[in-house]
C-alpha cells in the first residue's frame, strides 16, 4: 500500500462481505475510527458508500 500512497494503511481486499468481515475484525480488536478509501477513487468511493456505510451503521 504504501508504493501507491504515502503513509501507513491496510488494504482491505475482496467482496463487499469479505471487506465487512474483515471490518466487523478490526472493529472486534478496538478499532473504532477507519478512513475508508479506495482505488479507483469514484468507483470505490461510490461502493462504499452504497454497500460499506449502510452496513456499518446497521452494526
Amino acid at each position: 500500500m504504501s508504493l501507491f500512497r504515502p503513509g501507513p494503511g491496510t488494504a482491505i481486499v475482496g467482496s463487499t462481505e469479505q471487506a465487512l468481515e474483515r471490518l466487523a475484525e478490526f472493529r472486534d480488536l478496538g478499532v473504532g475510527t477507519f478512513i475508508l478509501s479506495g482505488n479507483p477513487l469514484l468507483e470505490e468511493s461510490c461502493r462504499i458508500g452504497e454497500a460499506i456505510l449502510p452496513a456499518l451503521r446497521g452494526a
